[in-house]
């Protein structure tokens, strides 16, 4: 197999190289690195019309066979028609060898094809003379001679440099046989200024066509540059915020954790009242993180959406409790009118996001005094609106707050109502989940942001009393983590709830000292130094029966593919940086119920 230089998809392409190939179009060549890849690009533009030359060429040739038989005299196309059916083999076999990309080198296939242009042409050009040494009812004409040389310059798909040397041979050897057959001088000299300007028209229009075809090469590869380098930059972006992402939310994690065990410890109100602030400002800085890493992930398309039908009822109500607080700060009054029995097909986390996220703006920016969150049944869909009775916006304001960073009335910028990233978010999230949604607004009439959400099937709740919130959780557990900071925080924590915590800096620490029936819960980091991670540690531990209780991954890498595994290797997941809060309440929903007596 013969292979022609190519550039290849794996390799930068040198887009000021392509870029300088302009100025050598005029000689129709380029640059030594070019040119190879240009003629295998030219091949494979001529090999797709080897059908369409084939058909032609085997048509035509018949067409003239049969005009032979029907006007020729006997004795001469006793001879012209076998001629034409050998040269039509010959034809088919030059098509064939030559329209074979990456077995034949392209050289040799443009030279091959007009090898078989010029024995078409001299095919003609010899049963042409022939016919003027008989006496004929109807006269030769040069019919088929303009159409070889029309293949040729347009049809073949030829280099020009090919075309043009191919139909000077083929003019020169009509021009030689009129000559042989003793046709008169003028009659030759009128027929060769004659099919020299045909030629010339040919030549350029041969020229124009390699022309065309070499900037369709360059915008082509530059196009392929340009993409190359886009997906580059996207990796990097990918890359970029993994390692973002990752970095900055470990030293959030261990600052909550700290704030909330300073609020724990301190009992001077005025002290108590400037952890308050440190933790609203912490809880800010974390807010504005996660949008940021959202809107970047998204934009780069990180998230994938992990679709499953869920209740809905229940799950708008755990949503709102958690907005009651912020709501009732601002004098609004959160409302639900949801069907009891209604459950929708997506992925919660992510519509969980878009529902949040328009409640937050209508708590934040509508100046209403009612948010309502209505639900109700479209054909197959679920049709999820939150409405306000606030100030309402124009058609131009409506289009202006999905952009990112805009908010229509927060001149000062002040950080209290955010950074202008949820709807933006919610743009992106609905792009993703390709969900029906729209906006209806106007001044002084409050405003409707709805989405409409695949119907799902409706799971019974196997609904049970929850543990109520203890003041001292207890409970052995294991804490595997390599970041010191973030280990500190996290034991001195654990202790302050009554837990007994023993530390691990790596995993293969770890599995030297873990012996069965010693630990309650199993907390770890994702990314851990040494060889395995915490997710393998959980199931190193699991397959040697050293422990198979419940497992949590504390983790910075928000990854899907990090979420899926665990998930998978049934191992809870709640990524840094957590609420306290959230952390107590998870430890103490996979405690078990009964905990021996902490040392603590």
């Amino acid at each position: 197999m013969i292979a022609d230089s190519t550039i290849s998809p794996s390799t930068a392409i040198d887009e000021p190289a392509l870029l300088a190939q302009q100025r050598r179009f005029a000689g129709l060549r380029f640059s030594q690195q070019f040119e190879p890849a240009f003629q295998a690009y030219l091949h494979e533009k001529m090999c797709r019309r080897v059908w369409l030359v084939s058909v032609s060429s085997i048509g035509l040739m018949l067409i003239f066979v049969w005009i032979d038989f029907t006007y020729l005299p006997e004795y001469v196309h006793d001879y012209t028609i076998p001629v034409r059916l050998f040269i039509v083999l010959v034809v088919l076999f030059c098509l064939w060898y030559a329209n074979r990309p990456g077995r034949v080198a392209t050289r040799r296939a443009f030279l091959v094809a007009s090898i078989g242009l010029v024995c078409s042409g001299w095919m003609v050009a010899m049963i042409i003379a022939v016919s003027r040494l008989a006496e004929l009812r109807v006269p030769v004409t040069h019919d088929g001679l303009y159409l070889v040389l029309l293949s040729g310059f347009f049809l073949l798909g030829l280099p020009a440099r090919h075309a043009v040397f191919s139909s000077v041979a083929i003019v020169l050897g009509y021009l030689w046989g009129e000559y042989m057959v003793g046709s008169e001088r003028t009659l030759i000299i009128g027929i060769a200024l004659f099919l020299t300007c045909f030629m010339l028209i040919g030549s350029l229009g041969a020229y124009i066509y390699e022309y065309m075809m070499r900037s369709a090469f360059l915008n082509e590869q530059l196009l392929e540059g340009a993409r190359a380098r886009a997906e580059r930059e996207s990796q990097g972006k990918t890359r970029f915020l993994a390692t973002a992402s990752h970095d900055l939310r470990q030293p959030l994690h261990a600052m909550s954790l700290f704030i909330q065990h300073l609020d724990e410890r301190i009992t001077d109100p005025p002290v108590r009242l400037t952890v308050k602030r440190l933790a609203d400002s912490t809880h800010l800085l974390q807010a504005m993180l996660n949008s940021l890493l959202d809107m970047s992930r998204l934009s780069v398309g990180m998230v994938r959406p992990q679709l499953r039908s869920f209740n809905l009822h229940s799950w708008l109500q755990r949503i709102l409790g958690t907005l009651e607080v912020s709501a009732d700060e601002r004098g609004i009054a959160i409302e639900l009118e949801c069907p009891q029995r209604l459950a929708v097909n997506s992925d919660p986390l992510l519509l969980e996001r878009l529902v949040r996220n328009f409640i937050n703006n209508a708590l934040l920016h509508s100046d209403a005094t009612v948010v309502r969150v209505e639900v109700s049944e479209v054909e197959n869909r679920v049709r999820l609106a939150v409405a306000d009775n606030g100030q309402g916006m124009n058609e131009t304001e409506q289009k202006q707050i999905f952009e990112e960073f805009t908010q229509l009335r927060n001149p000062a910028r002040t950080l209290e109502k955010g950074v202008g990233l949820g709807l933006s978010i919610c743009r992106q999230v609905i792009h993703l989940l390709e969900y029906p949604s729209g906006l209806r607004s106007a001044p002084g009439e409050g405003s409707n942001f709805w989405i409409e959400v695949p119907s799902g099937d409706w799971i019974e709740d196997n609904v049970t009393p929850s543990r109520a919130l203890q003041e001292k959780l207890g409970g052995r557990i294991v804490l595997v983590e390599n970041d010191v900071i973030n280990q500190e925080a996290m034991e001195t924590l654990l202790h302050q709830w009554g837990c007994e915590v023993t530390c691990y800096n790596t995993a293969e620490e770890a599995l030297e000292n873990i012996q069965p029936k010693m630990i309650d819960l199993l907390l770890s980091d994702y990314r851990l130094e040494g060889m395995h991670d915490g997710i393998a540690l959980i199931q190193e531990l699991r397959a040697s029966r050293r422990y198979n209780g419940p497992a949590l991954l504390v983790t910075a890498d928000t990854s899907d593919e990090v979420t899926d595994l665990a998930r998978l290797s049934d191992i809870e997941v709640i990524n840094k940086p957590v609420l306290p809060a959230r952390l107590r309440r998870v430890i103490q929903q996979l405690l078990p119920a009964t905990q021996p007596e902490a040392a603590g």
